[in-house]
């Protein structure tokens, strides 16, 4: 069979659709672009906010034109949430939601098999971590290892744990023997990834910390860069940073979720860390880590934010010099405590918060990006972008330079430049990182 794949959402998403590839792969199917002629099409999809629910159904309508026969299959957190309107609306044959995405690919074959086929369902709560393999999407030089799934912080705004479930770890031994075979590939860096990675191990039955599988990782790996996802702030501790402390490999590139420098909306939001916490591990991270990369995550027009609230978040992640600031602003989201919440932002209010957090936090990054210039950097080449070879730093900065021909190698570029897009400019050194 023809596979087409058509991924919304985040990196643990990603990571389920490359497994999926690789067990299609495996049964003799292929892999086909989205936009092209296909048996199978499966749209992955994401419910974190409305536009993700809108943007999950627009892909799953469009198979249905491409070949009106194909087996429409819509799987991930909008299908677990809603699987009637991912049948209804979206007209999928097969709903599987966020567990047991294992049986896909026996589903699929079914259907393709069977013409009385009559449609089916894997739309049930996960208890346990599904071990799926591990590696890149297709063309990829870095590999995803999802080593958690789930989360039980229930923040106000959030619908993902109850399209996630409960925290699930994958047992510390699994996570060494892919991120072993995956050096072993040729990967040539690994991003460990989960839904809320610092959660990792609560299920297990000996605890290991976040730190220690970092650790572990970094050692099965060790010719390997080691890219962490986001982390709870609280994560970051002394402890762990002894811990991780030794490895070279972990990339300096650390992603803590904020969503508000304000006090008050941090209660409102249940989140469970304060400003001063906040600023503590970015302290802490930088210290440990000179020059490494500090970026978060930040929501405005959360209910009851006022313009003073507002301002007082702006300020506090201006204070914390990040490298990186990604702005949302606050989608309103059924099932969450905070739809009912009183003195909600006018969408317009947001949109303008939004527009204005943005261009402030513009600055922080070129800064960021600026203090690279003249530095010696090992990059790692993706693909080329307007005629130039695009790559990444251990920060997460992309760097381009002008020779062709480098995907998939890791050189030591001295960096020359910042472009007015923000990437940086330079020309690769003949000896190896």
């Amino acid at each position: 069979m023809k596979i087409a794949f058509y991924t919304l959402g985040c990196k643990t998403n990603q990571f389920e659709t490359q497994a999926l590839e690789t067990l299609f792969e495996q049964r003799g199917h292929t892999i086909v672009p989205f936009d092209e002629f296909a048996h199978v099409y499966i749209v992955n999809t994401c419910t974190v906010t409305a536009l993700s629910d809108k943007k999950s159904r627009n892909a799953a309508r469009r198979c249905k034109k491409i070949n009106p026969q194909a087996t429409l299959i819509v799987c991930g957190c909008y299908s677990q949430m809603e699987p009637e309107q991912a049948r209804e609306m979206c007209g999928a044959d097969i709903v599987v939601g966020t567990g047991c995405k294992g049986q896909i690919v026996e589903l699929a074959e079914q259907a393709q098999s069977q013409a009385s086929f009559s449609g089916g369902s894997a739309v049930q709560e996960a208890r346990e971590f599904e071990v799926l393999p591990a590696g890149g999407l297709r063309g990829r030089t870095r590999a995803l290892l999802k080593v958690q799934d789930g989360c039980q912080n229930f923040c106000t705004y959030c619908i993902i744990p109850y399209a996630r479930g409960r925290c699930r770890s994958i047992p510390l031994t699994e996570a060494v023997r892919q991120a072993a075979s995956l050096e072993k590939e040729g990967y040539q860096e690994i991003v460990v990834t989960g839904i809320e990675v610092s959660s990792y191990g609560i299920d297990l039955p000996d605890h290991p910390s976040p730190a220690a599988l970092l650790a572990a990782i970094c050692r099965a790996a060790p010719h390997t860069r080691i890219r962490v996802g986001s982390l709870e702030p609280r994560t970051i501790t002394r402890e762990f940073l002894e811990e991780v402390g030794p490895y070279p490999n972990l990339c300096p590139h650390f992603h803590l979720s904020l969503q508000s420098g304000c006090p008050d909306t941090l209660r409102r939001m249940n989140r469970k860390y304060t400003p001063e916490r906040y600023a503590q591990s970015v302290e802490m991270l930088k210290k440990a880590y000179p020059g490494c990369a500090v970026t978060t995550d930040l929501i405005v027009g959360f209910p009851g934010e006022t313009q003073a609230d507002f301002e007082e978040s702006l300020a506090f992640v201006e204070a914390c010099g990040l490298a990186q600031v990604h702005v949302f602003p606050y989608s309103r989201r059924k099932g969450t405590p905070a739809y009912s919440m009183p003195d909600q932002v006018p969408q317009k209010e947001k949109e303008e918060r939004s527009r204005q957090a943005i261009g402030r936090f513009h600055k922080l990054h070129q800064d960021f990006l600026r203090s690279k210039v003249g530095q010696v950097l090992p990059v790692l080449f993706e693909q080329e972008k307007d005629g130039l070879s695009s790559g990444f730093s251990p920060e997460y900065c992309e760097v381009r330079v002008s020779e062709k021909g480098l995907h998939n190698q890791l050189l030591s570029v001295r960096i020359t430049g910042l472009s007015e897009d923000g990437w940086l400019t330079g020309c690769t050194l003949p000896e190896n990182p």
